[in-house]
């Protein structure tokens, strides 16, 4: 029962960890690519700037949640299938 667990909690990991690093960057990639944003001098550059990356961790706060989630679907579905990988 506690290899179940750890693995469990590793697929929550790794769902976490992929779900955060895809939803930051797609984030990012859609506010920098918004039209509303102004990329002409200092200023708006810096404003924009200072957008897309609360908007890119926001959408990665979210994602992590979603893949932790998802994470721990995937490690409890798998936990029966780890019984026949065992060595008796």
């Amino acid at each position: 029962m506690v290899t179940c667990d750890k693995w469990i909690t590793k697929s929550e990991q790794i769902g976490a960890l992929l779900g955060g690093v895809t939803g930051f960057f797609y984030g990012a990639y859609i506010m920098a690519t918004s039209r509303t944003l102004g990329w002409t001098d200092i200023s708006d550059t810096l404003e924009s700037v200072v957008v897309v990356l609360v908007t890119a961790v926001m959408i990665g706060s979210l994602s992590i949640a979603v893949g932790w989630l998802a994470g721990w679907v995937l490690g409890i579905a798998a936990k029966p299938l780890s019984s026949f990988s065992e060595k008796r």
